[in-house]
């Protein structure tokens, strides 16, 4: 079983391409059960921790997925989560930290606890949107959520994954360029 959470809309997005994705291949591969988290300081991880909870068993990875901006189309596999909230734009119940802590003296940052940058070499030119490595999850909730489930030193591995922000216009093939190079990512992390 793998565990995907992904984040419903924010700000004037009238979606979110994480979810979208997300719920589109939880719909091709019954090994993926979704978890949609809302856009909001604390409650997102809090909703996680109880979707955990509920599982049958400890899933044997967990991916969170997070929108990133429109271009480029691009997956980013993040490396680092910074223990660190500074919103740009208020989350969708209006809180908007400046240089908060995530977790009140945790360490500065954790390392994803998957070896990125294997996935990204196994997947190299071989899936229909590049996958690259990132340092950086952001300072919003992406970020926010990553921190918390490293800081929680779970007995499993787990990435955060930035998508492209996916819109309706985009059509299907968009999104299932954007499901089939998860799925690749699920594959070479299960390697």
């Amino acid at each position: 079983m793998i565990f995907v959470t992904a984040f419903d809309s924010f700000g004037s997005a009238p979606v979110n391409g994480s979810r979208e994705a997300a719920l589109c291949w939880a719909a091709l591969d019954p090994e993926i059960v979704v978890t949609i988290l809302p856009v909001v300081r604390g409650l997102a991880w809090r909703v996680a921790q109880t979707a955990l909870a509920a599982l049958p068993e400890p899933p044997t990875l967990w991916l969170m997925l997070g929108e990133a901006g429109r271009e480029p189309q691009t997956v980013r596999l993040e490396k680092v989560a910074i223990n660190w909230d500074d919103f740009r734009l208020p989350d969708n119940l209006g809180a908007k930290p400046r240089d908060a802590a995530i977790v009140a003296g945790g360490p500065d940052a954790y390392f994803a606890s998957l070896n990125v940058a294997k996935i990204v070499q196994v997947l190299e030119k071989k899936t229909p949107l590049p996958v690259t490595v990132s340092l950086s999850a952001g300072s919003f909730l992406c970020n926010h959520l990553a921190y918390h489930a490293l800081h929680a030193q779970l007995p499993f591995p787990s990435a955060f994954v930035h998508v492209p922000a996916w819109r309706p216009e985009d059509g299907g093939e968009a999104l299932g360029k954007l499901v089939a190079t998860l799925r690749a990512v699920k594959e070479a992390a299960l390697l």
